[in-house]
């Protein structure tokens, strides 16, 4: 799910747990919840009784409702319990924008992106101040390969001791301690960057083939 894919990025060490209904939802204890996710699309209620179970059951969590549904009064309920509306159709960044406004978090600095250099990449990191260099992500791409550092600075024409470097510098910036964890989290990164950027990441990351790859 994107509502899960988004939280999860922004908020280290999420809990999940799913409600299916109204009914489901209000076995939950209110005390051990933060952050509500709901649909306003129950099997078992209308939307206005889902804002109104949800705003009684929990007082103290963040509502979030993401939903289909674009009716102003709704939105204007939602509005007035405290809790964000946020439209399944919107963008993926101006979900991610208005869901971090909403929280008080900045987890992914999406201007830190759009103010980028131009040797740094679109992969950022949730929770680091800057992204990747491009030539880091070039070098965590031959990583994802399997390929060694001797092999990636034949395949990128570089020494060894720059590899050695763009690897360090890399796995601080991904938060990683391991190559396994460095991998984990530059997937991570990296598919954040595609539902951000889409196929713009190509060209940073293959210049000469993006197309075909």
């Amino acid at each position: 799910m994107i509502t899960e894919e988004i939280f999860s990025s922004i908020i280290t060490g999420l809990e999940i747990t799913v409600a299916e209904g109204i009914y489901a939802l209000s076995a939950l204890d209110p005390f051990q919840v933060d952050l509500v996710v709901a649909d306003l699309l129950l099997p078992d209620a209308e939307p206005q009784e889902v804002i109104k179970q949800v705003s009684a059951r929990f007082p103290l969590a963040h509502r979030v409702y993401f939903s289909s549904i674009n009716h102003p009064e709704i939105q204007a309920q939602i509005e007035a319990s405290g809790g964000l509306y946020v439209s399944k159709s919107a963008q993926y960044a101006d979900i991610l924008e208005r869901v971090q406004q909403f929280l008080g978090v900045d987890a992914i600095n999406l201007q830190a992106i759009r103010d980028r250099n131009e040797f740094q990449s679109l992969i950022q990191m949730p929770g680091s101040p800057k992204p990747l260099t491009i030539k880091q992500a070039q070098v965590m791409e031959q990583i994802l390969l399997g390929l060694t550092g001797k092999e990636i600075a034949k395949q990128l024409q570089m020494s060894p001791d720059t590899v050695n470097a763009h690897i360090k510098e890399a796995f601080g910036r991904l938060g990683a301690q391991s190559r396994g964890e460095a991998v984990f989290n530059y997937l991570k990164a990296r598919n954040l960057a595609w539902r951000l950027h889409g196929k713009t990441i190509l060209a940073e990351l293959y210049p000469e083939d993006c197309i075909s790859r």
